[in-house]
């Protein structure tokens, strides 16, 4: 473990627009030179932010990032360490604080702000370095919003599966106006970089992925095989992709194809008990038969095989976020006599899974078109029960 700065670029800061059965983000103005000695920064204004009325109290949300943006993985940020300059320009605060917030989608989205911290704001000038650091500490912070409240995310879980975070003002009288500038925004968390595992279109490594071709009746490659010609992909620069076609459905048990998996020593056969998935399929020309795509771990001496009983719909292009449960009843065992802890707990069992991927569930004959990913991350873990 390693502490490392995770801050993403200034350009990718936007500012948040709440409307009733909606909302905007609008990217903030970058300036190159702009900031404190020369140096680049970021500015937001009172027609890019709302008061978000979902929020409790009611909150705007003038600086937020989402990891997606950036392209980064959710990270935990337990005791992480920030430090940051924030210049407000012709600003009515009308009585607000500032504080920086976090927020996880798991159980549901819920949002977090550190009021033990009140940030400060400098006034026409670029003022100190302000530092402030994460503690995992319920009394220094306040749940602000939770979309299910019948399952919300603790503040543990929330630091440690952070999806987003930002700078928001909070008890103000009436909207806030004016202008504020955010530079040398910087953070420092305790992470390994090896883990989560992240694939994307413009970051991952396609020759990880393997996939067992009909055509070739082998385990290959996906770095070796051919793009489809067709259209569906626009603007993907290189995702998963099976050859069109070429999937082997293998009859017994239940029949299945392989779609595209990993060897576990590329994920270092790490523990995905409670694991987070995230993933974004490019499968609009795809035909699964009937099938259900579906993400599995395999034993491969044992033969076990479990598969999630999430379905992932092939025509669904959406970010999918899930957590790889524990409880077998999210599960099915497709073959095998191994339990689902002992193959989900990789290098922590002596039965561990070796191959981890997508999985083509049942289809009622051969699947044609192609289907792909674009983005998939796995990790991190919790060790907390997680409820379902």
């Amino acid at each position: 473990m390693v502490m490392k700065d995770i801050a993403p670029p200034l350009a990718a800061w936007k500012s948040y627009e709440y409307f009733p059965g909606g909302h905007n983000y609008h990217l903030t103005r970058y300036d190159a030179t702009g900031g404190p000695d020369g140096k680049e920064c970021v500015w937001a204004d009172d027609s890019m932010w709302t008061i978000d009325t979902p929020e409790q109290p009611h909150s705007i949300l003038f600086l937020i990032h989402y990891s997606i943006w950036d392209d980064s993985p959710p990270r935990d940020i337990k005791n992480a360490e920030i430090r940051f300059r924030l210049r407000g320009e012709n600003l009515a605060l009308h009585g607000a604080r500032c504080y920086f917030w976090v927020v996880t989608q798991f159980p549901r989205a819920t949002r977090w702000h550190f009021t033990g911290q009140p940030l400060p704001i400098s006034f026409g000038h670029w003022g100190e370095p302000a530092v402030l650091r994460l503690e995992d500490d319920p009394s220094c912070w306040h749940r602000s919003f939770v979309s299910d409240p019948t399952c919300t995310a603790g503040l543990t879980d929330a630091l440690s599966f952070c999806l987003s975070y930002g700078f928001a003002f909070v008890g103000f009288s009436e909207k806030v106006t004016g202008t504020i500038g955010l530079a040398d925004f910087a953070m420092f968390a305790d992470i390994d970089p090896e883990w989560p595992y992240l694939f994307s279109s413009k970051t991952g490594n396609l020759s990880h992925w393997l996939t067992m071709s009909r055509k070739r009746q082998a385990v290959i490659s996906l770095a070796s095989a051919q793009w489809p010609s067709h259209g569906a992909l626009a603007g993907i620069d290189g995702p998963v992709i099976l050859p069109q076609g070429d999937y082997l459905v293998i009859k017994a048990p239940v029949p299945f194809a392989y779609l595209a998996f990993l060897s576990a020593v590329v994920v270092g056969r790490r523990d995905l008990r409670n694991a987070l998935l995230i993933v974004k399929q490019e499968a609009t020309a795809f035909n699964p038969m009937g099938g259900n795509v579906c993400f599995f771990v395999e034993h491969a001496a044992s033969g076990t095989r479990w598969m999630f009983r999430i379905d992932f719909d092939p025509k669904d292009t959406e970010l999918y976020y899930e957590m790889l449960s524990v409880n077998p009843a999210f599960w099915a065992c497709l073959s095998g006599p191994l339990s689902l802890a002992e193959v989900l707990a990789g290098r922590e069992s002596g039965n561990g899974y070796d191959y981890l991927g997508f999985m083509l569930v049942d289809p009622h004959g051969d699947p044609s078109g192609s289907w792909g990913i674009s983005r998939f991350s796995l990790g991190p873990t919790i060790d907390s029960h997680w409820p379902g």
